[in-house]
């Protein structure tokens, strides 16, 4: 989903706003449920308002960027919840060349029920992030355009534990990758990493269990005062929902980020992908790369926008051509 910072942002608010605690000076029972009050509600969101380009099909579309998200945070004791839901304004210059019908939809993007153990969360969902999902982009630091590991995505029937300890974060997930289990394949990942101050570095799994697909990747960042740097690297053995398939993607991703002031960020980023026996092109091996720069500026607390422009450099295919892309958006989050 193309929701990259809003996505981040929610998230922020939501894990802040379900914090549990889960030392001695808890007094309640662990397992103690009481009964449904209104203060064991938040209520989080964002106005959007944005969309993309692309000298492709020379299209101004939106892809989930415009519209009104409200995440509902839920906490009673240790046992926490979340729903989200998306009211969008899609929208198409030519809905033919993007395939997107221009007005209204919805969605709802996450529903989920946990439990805070004291050394991470339990829960079940019926539309959630997958474990590899919190740490397969770690080293973007760029505004949308970046590249990450295989097909990590919102997946359904998610069942998943993740937390840290010590500085040692875990993560593991088990989930649908469509509602309808005729149509989707059932699949696993996880991850372990360690989170300092200074430096973040992850490693993750992920394997689908009617394809040949499965993705093995490493992330991280480091801060370095104002300056920020990022690198994601994977492999993807096969493609999803395509079984005995010997498609092999190596790729890695990396960025920097530079706070110019308080409130501006510039960033960079550079993709490589090398692709052998690949299923869309008859088999050929190639190799492909892009560059993209972002701008991002703050405002206030509740308002921020950016924009993030990718120029493809090499696309290993001789028919395919080298296109531009742009995107742009703003955010009021409440």
């Amino acid at each position: 989903m193309k929701k990259t910072i809003l996505a981040l942002a929610i998230a922020a608010v939501s894990t802040s706003a379900f914090a549990v605690q889960t030392n001695s000076e808890n007094s309640k029972p662990m397992f103690e449920f009481d009964s449904m009050q209104k203060d064991q509600f938040s209520v989080s969101g964002s106005w959007g308002l944005g969309g993309y380009y692309d000298t492709e099909t020379k299209a101004i579309y939106d892809d989930w960027a415009t519209g009104l998200t409200v995440a509902v945070n839920y906490k009673n004791n240790r046992w926490i919840g979340y729903f989200e839901t998306d009211l969008m304004m899609n929208y198409s210059s030519d809905e033919q060349a993007k395939d997107i019908q221009s007005g209204p939809a919805t969605d709802v993007d996450k529903a989920w029920l946990g439990f805070d153990t004291g050394v991470g969360v339990a829960s079940f969902g019926w539309e959630n992030d997958t474990a590899l999902d919190k740490v397969d982009g770690a080293g973007d630091m760029t505004y949308e355009f970046g590249a990450s590991a295989g097909d990590a995505s919102d997946a359904f029937n998610v069942v998943k534990f993740e937390g840290a300890t010590s500085g040692i974060a875990y993560g593991i997930s088990a989930f649908d990758t469509d509602d309808n289990r005729e149509k989707g394949e059932m699949g696993y990942n996880g991850y372990v990493g360690v989170e300092q101050d200074m430096f973040n570095i992850y490693a993750g799994y992920e394997a689908r269990e009617d394809s040949d697909y499965t993705v093995t990747s490493l992330s991280g960042n480091v801060t370095l005062d104002k300056l920020k740097l990022g690198l994601n690297a994977w492999i993807d053995d096969g493609e999803v929902g395509v079984a005995k398939s010997d498609q092999k993607l190596t790729g890695f991703y990396g960025s920097a980020a530079y706070g110019l002031t308080d409130q501006l960020t510039v960033a960079a980023g550079y993709a490589n992908n090398s692709t052998d026996n690949s299923t869309k092109y008859n088999g050929i091996d190639f190799d492909s790369s892009y560059v993209n720069v972002a701008a991002m500026y703050t405002y206030s607390e509740k308002v921020d926008m950016g924009i993030d422009i990718r120029q493809v450099l090499d696309t290993g295919i001789d028919t395919v051509d080298e296109e531009t892309s742009v995107f742009a958006a703003a955010y009021y989050y409440f």
